[in-house]
């Protein structure tokens, strides 16, 4: 995950002229402006700014993206130079106002001489390329109140799908068209193929394909070839692997308690139950 980002205020004068799309340096910065609004509000310390950010390498390979403006990067505005170099991205933003976008162009030599470790894919004498648009600006007291809107609304749809959650796995498994069998921890499995030898124990390391998807089908995780140590995963998908052999294929319907719980984590809310679709390619025991 990219680095918590920073940014003060500068002068509006100082963005006065500057030209769209042409990369140059200001205060020490290598920046491409692409809309610039000098009428926009300003960013000072103590702000909560959100923005979107997508992170190239010099190549224009992509390194991550956050493009979704109902999901945006957030951070606090703080004072400059926390980054022990000039031309830090946190060093760019202080150039922009809000709706603003600008390329900022980072030298990966500068980034290693600040003692961070950098991935061997990153070449010495070339730039990392950070694309942000800038959504909101609030201060705390904003962002704050906002926020407190937001988790009682997320805490109020948590409750709900509790609620509903034996009547919401009940129609899953009758729309699925699969017979599914239930464990004492109230996993639910269907198997499709049974695979052969024995089943994988904890501590050991699976290789699987998988799906992991919502109950209404919308994938929000999928793998494949992927290694996964059994005990290091949800308590559902632990022993759901330990239920397979080698070359076996099954549906587990995985209830939040033996999930991601209440409070949900990343994209999975609190309370979801979710389908797992997996495979077991091969496993070995664990050291």
């Amino acid at each position: 995950m990219f680095k918590k980002l920073s940014v003060v205020m500068l002068a509006a004068s100082m963005l006065v002229g500057c030209n769209k799309n042409k990369v140059e340096v200001k205060e020490g910065v290598k920046i491409q402006f692409h809309s610039h609004d000098d009428k926009a509000r300003k960013l000072k310390d103590g702000d909560i700014v959100s923005f979107l950010i997508k992170i190239k390498t010099g190549s224009d390979s992509l390194l991550q993206e956050q493009v979704d403006a109902s999901k945006p990067a957030r951070d606090m505005i703080a004072a400059a130079g926390q980054d022990g170099y000039k031309g830090s991205l946190r060093d760019g933003l202080r150039l922009l106002s809000l709706g603003d976008s600008a390329t900022i162009y980072v030298p990966v030599d500068s980034i290693g001489k600040s003692g961070q470790q950098l991935p061997p894919f990153l070449k010495k004498g070339t730039d990392i390329k950070y694309t942000v648009k800038i959504l909101k600006v609030q201060t705390k007291a904003e962002f704050d109140k906002d926020m407190a809107v937001e988790q009682a609304k997320v805490k109020a749809s948590a409750e709900t799908r509790k609620a509903q959650l034996p009547q919401l796995m009940a129609d899953y498994v009758k729309k699925s068209g699969m017979t599914f069998k239930t464990t004492a921890s109230g996993l639910q499995y269907a198997v499709k193929t049974e695979g052969t030898g024995d089943s994988p124990k904890n501590g050991d390391v699976c290789k699987c394909n998988y799906v992991g998807k919502f109950l209404d089908g919308k994938i929000f995780d999928q793998n494949k070839n992927m290694d996964m140590p059994i005990g290091g995963m949800i308590p559902g998908f632990n022993e759901a692997l330990m239920m397979m052999k080698k070359g076996g294929k099954a549906t587990f319907l995985i209830p939040p308690a033996i999930g991601y719980g209440e409070q949900g984590q990343g994209p999975i809310p609190g309370n979801s139950p979710l389908v797992f679709e997996v495979e077991l390619l091969d496993f070995k025991k664990g050291q």
